[in-house]
C-alpha cells in the first residue's frame, strides 16, 4: 500500500483528510459521501470499524499518524502521538468518529495528521505530469465565475437567503422544474465535470456537509427541501469548494 492506488476509497478519504490535519470526527460521513451522497445518523456508526482498521494500516504503513491535544480541540504540531492499544481502543470507539454536533465536552481532541511520507505519497499523485489543466487555466464564463467566486469565498453559498441561485419558482413542477433546475446549473456542472469544484449539502447549522457527486446534482437541486430556499438559516442549503487538485476527485 505504498502507492495511492494501492489504498481502498475509505483509506483514500482517511489520508486526503490526514494532509488537511482534519479531526477524525465526521470522516464516516465523508467515505459514506463517496459512496452515496447523504448518510443518515445510523448509517454513521455502522462504518466505524471499517475506518477503525483503515486508520491502523495506514499509522502502519506510514501513511499518517493520530494526535492528541493537551489542554484545547486544535492540535499543535508537538502534540503527542496515539499508538498501541490507545490506539486501537480509540478507533474501535464511534464517539471518536460519530460528531455529536450539540458538544464538545468529554470528548478526546484528536487529530489525522498526514506523515511527510505519506503527504509526497499523495503529492505525486495529486500533481502528476500528466495532470489535466485547472479550471483558472481555462476561460470561464461569467456565470462560471459566479460560482468560482462562490468556491473560493468561506462564506460562500449556492443556495438559501444568502445563495447566488435565486429561490426555485413556485409554480414550476415535475419536469418543467428539472428542466429549469438543468439550465440553472449548467455552469455549475462543467466544474464540477472538470473536477475543479465539488458541491457539498448542509443540513442543518455547523454540521459538516457530505459531498454531492455529478450525477446527483440535478435531483438535489429539483428538491425545496435540500435547498433550504424559504429558511432564514444561515449555514444550509448547498455549498461548493475548490478541489485543492484534479487528483482529489478521486477522494
Amino acid at each position: 500500500m505504498e502507492s495511492w492506488d494501492g489504498l481502498t476509497v475509505t483509506e483514500q478519504v482517511l489520508v486526503r483528510r490526514a494532509v488537511a490535519d482534519h479531526s477524525p470526527r465526521g470522516s464516516e460521513r465523508h467515505v459514506t459521501a463517496v459512496l452515496r451522497w447523504a448518510a443518515s445518523p445510523e448509517e454513521q456508526p455502522q462504518r466505524v470499524p471499517e475506518l477503525a482498521e483503515a486508520v491502523l494500516r495506514l499509522v502502519a504503513g506510514g501513511w499518517l499518524t493520530v494526535r492528541r491535544a493537551l489542554d484545547t480541540r486544535f492540535v499543535q504540531e508537538d502534540s503527542p502521538e496515539v499508538t498501541g492499544t490507545e490506539l486501537e481502543q480509540l478507533v474501535a470507539d464511534p464517539q471518536t468518529w460519530v460528531w455529536p454536533w450539540d458538544e464538545w465536552s468529554g470528548l478526546p481532541a484528536l487529530s489525522l495528521r498526514a506523515t511527510d511520507e505519506g503527504r509526497r505519497r499523495w503529492e505525486s499523485r495529486a500533481y502528476a505530469p500528466e495532470a489535466q489543466p485547472t479550471a483558472h487555466q481555462v476561460d470561464l464564463t461569467e456565470d462560471e465565475q459566479r460560482v468560482w467566486a462562490c468556491a473560493m469565498e468561506a462564506s460562500g453559498w449556492l443556495t438559501g437567503p444568502f445563495g447566488i441561485l435565486g429561490d426555485l419558482p413556485s409554480g414550476l413542477e415535475g419536469e418543467e422544474l428539472r428542466a429549469y433546475v438543468a439550465l440553472e446549473l449548467a455552469p455549475l456542472v462543467r466544474l464540477v465535470r472538470e473536477g475543479a469544484i465539488e458541491v457539498l449539502h448542509v443540513a442543518e447549522p455547523a454540521a459538516e456537509g457530505t459531498v454531492v457527486p455529478l450525477e446527483d446534482l440535478l435531483d438535489a437541486f429539483s428538491d425545496r427541501g435540500l435547498r433550504c430556499d424559504d429558511r432564514d438559516d444561515w449555514g444550509v442549503g448547498f455549498t461548493c469548494i475548490l478541489i485543492q487538485s484534479l487528483a482529489n476527485a478521486l477522494r
